[in-house]
């Protein structure tokens, strides 16, 4: 679903510029991954590379499908466009049906009425709603989340989880969080990064005990990171 190909890379991370791949070689098949290391402030660069936010400095990195966007960040949804704009966008790349994409948007959000006002206006709940809502309308292979996974216990959740579980079926899943039971309880194998490089560990339990779940800088202050602005016409859009 997705081979890094002799990629290296050194992106500049809190500041300083850091060695995060060299030479690293995976084929990262189906299946439920848990993104674990010992620097979980890495993740988000590991991800960005994965996902196909950012290309490596040398190497390829290939998706055999479609990958979403990395749900779960918080800079994800802002800007003067409007949410329905937003989805018409999003409708407009997967060639998905904009009225239909819109009612199950709609229908999942706590506040349905945000949709028609500028996301930049919008509370951060309804950014984090919709930007996992929004994940649901195209048929992603490969579904990568950079944070928890709903887990208030409301309205939204139940029903996301409910339609997350059946869009999840047959696909990937790469999951990155400090919350220990998400991992446990998505998750069935270990993508550990480590030594500037990935590799699978098919024991998941072990793998959390050897790696531990923390907050990671980011996840503990997020700077609200906005994507590149190139991020919806390259590769995680499919495009």
């Amino acid at each position: 679903m997705i081979s890094l190909i002799d990629v290296t890379d050194s992106p500049k991370v809190f500041g300083s510029h850091l060695s995060l791949f060299s030479h690293a070689d995976l084929d990262l098949p189906q299946g439920r991954f848990a993104l674990l290391s010992r620097t979980p402030e890495l993740h988000r660069s590991v991800i960005d590379v994965l996902a196909g936010l950012r290309p490596p400095r040398e190497g390829f990195v290939k998706h055999h499908g479609l990958v979403s966007w990395p749900l779960g960040r918080q800079g994800f949804i802002r800007g003067k466009a409007s949410g329905l704009h937003m989805i018409h966008f999003v409708s407009s790349l997967y060639e998905l049906d904009a009225k239909a994409t819109i009612e199950l948007v709609a229908d999942l959000l706590t506040t349905p009425e945000h949709l028609a006002r500028p996301m930049e206006h919008w509370p951060l709940y309804t950014r984090q709603e919709f930007s996992f809502a929004l994940a649901l309308a195209p048929a992603f292979d490969v579904y990568v989340i950079d944070g928890a996974i709903p887990f208030e216990p409301c309205r939204f959740t139940r029903l996301w989880l409910a339609l997350f579980e059946e869009r999840l079926v047959g696909r990937t899943l790469i999951l990155s969080t400090y919350r220990q039971n998400q991992l446990a309880d998505y998750c069935t194998k270990g993508l550990v990064y480590e030594r500037s490089g990935l590799r699978i560990e098919e024991d998941l339990d072990e793998c959390i005990r050897r790696y531990p779940t923390r907050r990671s800088r980011s996840e503990s202050a997020d700077t609200g990171e906005e994507l590149p602005a190139d991020a919806f016409s390259g590769g995680q859009f499919g495009l």
